[in-house]
């Protein structure tokens, strides 16, 4: 089983997006892959609250006090959508236990220096490297999600290739609680790209 968190100290970075349709992606397949994702953001809950939607999804979607008895069966991923900004010791426990930690930020000045600094930090603690930066929000058109990726990256950090942008398709999907794949919308494709791109890299 492979353990993958994500997690930001920022809000509004599409933490819980970025769960939600990696689990999708990663369950995928032939045999399909058996996902489970824990809901640990028990303040607001949005993939618990999605998941209550209704609809028919490929994953499984857990409160923490959840998770044991869904980890029973045999499982091939486990993603943790963290609680929203934790503390830095929530965050080294977070990767000294988990295989992988995904740390989406945006694309502005202060979102970069942020995840800069937030880096540093965990490599004082000697943890980065089961961490990977994701550039998630990032305008549909234009260089500003490769341009944040590429500074990110000469400041010594590891980032993924794959750029989440900000599409309209997403914001859909939120309101039906499913995967942007299946929503209708001119640029779910591309949208739905984008997260097998991050799944690619994380598999």
């Amino acid at each position: 089983m492979r353990r993958i968190g994500i997690t930001s100290e920022k809000g509004g970075v599409g933490k819980s997006t970025i769960s939600w349709h990696l689990a999708g992606a990663l369950s995928g397949g032939r045999p399909r892959r058996r996902v489970v994702l824990v809901d640990e953001d028990t303040r607001v809950q949005t993939c618990l609250e999605w998941a209550a939607a209704g609809q028919t999804l490929p994953f499984q979607v857990v409160a923490p006090d959840g998770a044991q008895t869904a980890l029973e069966r045999p499982t091939d991923y486990l993603l943790v959508d963290s609680e929203g900004r934790p503390p830095l010791s929530d965050l080294v426990a977070m990767t000294q236990a988990l295989d992988l930690v995904l740390l989406p930020t945006g694309t502005t000045r202060p979102e970069i220096v942020s995840t800069i600094r937030l880096w540093g930090e965990l490599r004082a603690a000697g943890t980065t490297d089961r961490v990977r930066v994701l550039v998630t929000r990032a305008a549909p058109v234009g260089h500003a999600g490769r341009d944040a990726r590429d500074a990110l990256r000469g400041a010594g950090l590891t980032v993924l290739d794959t750029v989440v942008r900000r599409l309209a398709a997403y914001e859909r999907a939120a309101e039906v609680g499913g995967l942007v794949r299946d929503v209708q919308d001119p640029r779910a494709g591309e949208a739905w790209s984008d997260i097998q791109g991050v799944a690619r890299e994380v598999k």
